[in-house]
């Protein structure tokens, strides 16, 4: 085989961590490509084999959270469960306030140059699989993972058996570009503008008061005219959400033990803020290329970002569902699973 896709079919996670720095809902995407590294790193170890890259694919989610009085803004739930020492176990135990959720995601990774016959790739699945369980995703514990498939197929028929394997689902496109683009058009509409304005008209509601004119009053509002509330439309559409995408660098790089309680003194540090910008949740079965749902680590003077492939600006297809259900492809599914 050579540049294999392995993908993780619905991956159960429980409490993982879902506030990624001024957002919460969903865990930030260094969680996944942080979860991909370690596996890589323990691969490379004892395979030789290294992965990069990775798409996330949410199937299910439930924030843990409830509203006190059964209406108005939600709260997290919080327990009191910290570790706690003999000496203090008659004491109630502090609430150390965190924001939890349980998933279930899939992942697709990419691993180069792999070359494997059918006997080794399934010892190879098993091996990914008991590593898998040994950590932890963004902080969570993995429950249960449906299966690891390693694809080599053509990139055409790969899309194809995805969505068959992994629909339902949503794919977290990153959409920088529409943030780039509105904080343009916001800068020529005020001068003053800043990029934390157009970040916030993404998750904004935001309503517009209009004159409600009656028969037979003048075009023009009066004090006495009536307004109607109308909600403002988004800067885009589509399943638009704030993310966590990276970080940036607030000091220079220090060198390893210079900084005292670090975590290690072997690896150089730097202190660093989280980066905001914009994600997308599309649907798998809108998705045109692999590669376009691949997030990779970015690194540009004192940023530390996840990027994905280059954006189409081309119209995607509503539904490619009817292409599908061809008899090759049912061939070429069954035949991956083997």
């Amino acid at each position: 085989m050579s540049n294999a896709y392995i993908v993780f079919e619905r991956i159960s996670v429980q409490d993982a961590n879902c506030i990624a720095g001024f957002t919460y809902g969903f865990p930030a995407i260094t969680h996944f490509l942080g979860f991909g590294h370690a596996l890589s790193r323990r691969l490379s170890a004892t395979q030789k084999l290294t992965l990069q890259g990775c798409a996330v694919i949410c199937h299910r989610h439930q924030i843990h959270t409830y509203q006190p009085k059964g209406y108005g803004d939600y709260v997290f739930a919080q327990s009191k469960n910290p570790p706690t020492t003999r000496a203090k176990a008659k004491e109630t135990p502090p609430i150390i306030e965190e924001g939890k959720m349980d998933m279930t995601v899939s992942l697709i990774m990419v691993c180069p140059n792999l070359q494997v016959n059918k006997v080794q790739a399934k010892a190879l699945k098993q091996s990914i699989m008991n590593l898998a369980y040994q950590h932890r995703l963004a902080g969570g514990a993995i429950q249960n993972i449906t299966a690891i498939h390693i694809f080599d197929k053509d990139e055409q028929k790969l899309l194809r058996i995805f969505k068959r394997l992994l629909l339902p689902g949503f794919v977290l496109m990153d959409r920088s570009d529409l943030l780039a683009s509105h904080y343009e058009t916001l800068k020529q509409q005020q001068s003053d503008a800043e990029l934390v304005d157009t970040w916030l008209d993404f998750p904004a509601l935001k309503y517009q008061a209009k004159p409600k004119l009656k028969e037979g009053e003048l075009d023009e509002p009066t004090e006495k005219t009536e307004a109607e509330w109308v909600r403002m439309d988004k800067p885009a559409k589509g399943w638009l959400v704030p993310i966590t995408n990276g970080y940036k660098a607030i000091s220079d790089v220090y060198a390893a033990g210079e900084v005292a309680n670090a975590r290690d003194t072997i690896t150089p540090v730097c202190f660093v803020e989280a980066s905001h910008s914009i994600g997308e949740w599309r649907s798998l079965h809108r998705i045109q290329q692999i590669a376009d749902t691949l997030w990779h680590y970015h690194h540009e003077q004192d940023w530390y970002l996840c990027r994905q492939g280059e954006q189409t600006q081309s119209e995607f297809a509503t539904n490619e569902l009817e292409n599908v259900a061809d008899d090759d492809f049912e061939d070429d599914f069954l035949n991956s699973l083997n």
